[in-house]
């Protein structure tokens, strides 16, 4: 099965099966989840990692002396959760990649890839548990500083303005009795390519949204 993503970090490159989904915990884990099950998770050490998986037991492998640990769920083969490992990588921390972008991997949300085939290739980040709460990631063909965000009919601006050089946009509005707020940051990729990256989320998940929507707008960049 042909990975759609790829996950970089602590000398990793991994190329994920596109079944599995991946969020990184407060302790800085790799954790792939299949639906609601967890099926593998993966340790940083005190090292980045190196060579090939060392099996210390059935469904424990270390990479590298002092390298980071991988640990399968009971009765869950390697070739179901990871098409490819690389290792031996420059150490940076966990992050994703799509076609033509990485980005850093935001703690506290799920990864939830493009299937394969699908006319848009980009994975998108969402909320635990959450309904419609998401960042997507919409490439542009014209550059950052010519993209203008309009509010919709039944949204409200409250907010607008830059990040270092980078601009943004927050709307709000009401769904279902809920308020909802938005917000899009116009990430420039190149002299006339740009990525915009689009949050939405209602309480209780605005801020954890909206922190990962920043961290993943200041860290992407092109992949050549």
């Amino acid at each position: 099965m042909q990975a759609t993503y790829g996950i970089g970090g602590y000398g990793f490159l991994l190329a994920p099966s596109p079944a599995c989904r991946v969020m990184v915990t407060e302790d800085h884990e790799l954790v792939l989840l299949r639906g609601p099950r967890e099926v593998a998770r993966i340790t940083p050490g005190d090292a980045y990692a190196t060579g090939e998986a060392t099996w210390i037991s059935g469904g424990m492998a270390q990479f590298g002396e002092g390298g980071p640990v991988l640990e399968l769920a009971e009765g869950v083969e390697l070739e179901a959760v990871l098409v490819k490992i690389d290792t031996g990588l420059p150490h940076v921390e966990w992050s994703a990649m799509a076609t033509g972008i990485m980005c850093e991997l935001p703690i506290g949300v799920v990864l939830v890839p493009a299937a394969p085939g699908d006319a848009d290739p980009f994975f998108e980040l969402h909320a635990i548990n959450g309904r419609n709460e998401f960042i997507s990631f919409l490439p542009q063909p014209v550059s950052a500083d010519k993209i203008v965000i309009n509010p919709a009919p039944y949204q409200r601006l409250v907010n607008q303005g830059k990040v270092g050089d980078m601009q943004f946009t927050e709307c709000a509005y009401e769904r279902d009795g809920k308020r909802w707020r938005q917000i899009f940051y116009a990430v420039p990729t190149g002299d006339a390519e740009a990525v915009v990256i689009r949050a939405q989320a209602a309480e209780p998940h605005v801020e954890l949204l909206f922190q990962a929507a920043q961290a993943a707008a200041t860290t992407l960049v092109p992949l050549r």
